[in-house]
């Protein structure tokens, strides 16, 4: 029931004539379906420390180099999308991108060369800078407890030039006069960090809904929450199938019984680090409900 209404932008009064209920039925069982799915795996699209062991992100690493990158140390790819949205009616400016000159909700994702997502933060403003979600996020903390090798060496995330050297962040050089050897380093590091970006394409083209602005109406529909289950099933669907991603730099996925591990976990760390708008957006849609 999910399934069928992320894979398309049809109108619930149509999905009424296909399955014979109400369209009120059918949107209470996909919300509630959706509900389940976040709170029970969510702690998988913060970051899973049972999977990604010192090893395991060591062999990333390894897929990497393999692939050409300069150094073997950089573990996986970071990058942030905007999931376009309805104009809302009221606030209009909180959610407007003036770059991309559109009305949007914006995600940061770090993705592992197996072509799956390791760590999703969002939904924030749209007008937010890709730096500023990137300090939101806490994902500094999981990089500086999890980002190491099992000989205690640093790896890195790799990102685009919005993001600030740091600790465990690499990012291109800059500025308007390079050596040929930084020239070198941002021509072979293009070329690894491109498939970030065939997983934001991926994405939309599974769950075609999530593409549809007009439907994506903010405190209307739970767009937030939508757009993380739909990231978790697109990791389910990396598996059964695997993608270009894997392919590319020849790193198999987990498989299902890997992956879907632990949960629902308890944790205060894990709570206040839930996404304040998805909480908002199921809290609203309760009240809906219950109108």
């Amino acid at each position: 029931m999910l399934l069928r209404r992320l894979a398309h932008p049809t109108r619930l009064a149509d999905l009424q004539m296909q399955f014979g209920w109400e369209k009120s039925r059918f949107s209470r069982i996909t919300y509630q379906t959706a509900h389940f799915l976040w709170h029970r795996w969510k702690h998988l699209l913060r970051f899973d420390p049972t999977r990604l062991t010192r090893e395991k992100l060591s062999s990333f690493a390894a897929a990497f180099k393999a692939k050409g990158a300069p150094l073997d140390c950089i573990a996986a790819l970071i990058d942030g999308t905007l999931q376009k949205s309805a104009r809302p009616i009221h606030n209009q400016r909180l959610i407007y991108n003036g770059w991309k000159r559109i009305h949007c909700l914006k995600y940061h994702a770090v993705i592992s060369p197996d072509g799956m997502v390791i760590h999703v933060y969002g939904p924030v403003e749209g007008r937010r800078h890709d730096e500023t979600v990137y300090k939101e996020s806490r994902l500094e903390d999981i990089l500086d407890k999890h980002f190491w090798t099992p000989d205690d060496s640093p790896l890195f995330v790799y990102g685009d030039p919005a993001y600030n050297v740091s600790a465990h962040i690499m990012a291109p050089f800059k500025g308007p006069v390079l050596t040929q050897e930084e020239h070198a380093f941002n021509s072979a590091m293009s070329k690894i960090r491109e498939p970030v970006e065939w997983f934001f394409k991926e994405i939309t083209q599974q769950f075609t809904y999530l593409d549809y602005s007009r439907e994506q109406k903010l405190f209307l529909t739970p767009c937030g929450l939508f757009y993380l289950v739909s990231v978790l099933l697109c990791n389910a669907h990396t598996i059964l199938h695997p993608p270009q991603i894997s392919q590319y730099f020849n790193c198999q996925p987990p498989t299902l019984e890997e992956y879907f591990t632990g949960g629902p976990v308890v944790d205060e760390e894990l709570e206040a680090w839930c996404l304040h708008l998805v909480d908002e957006e199921i809290r609203r849609n309760e009240e809906n409900m219950e109108e």
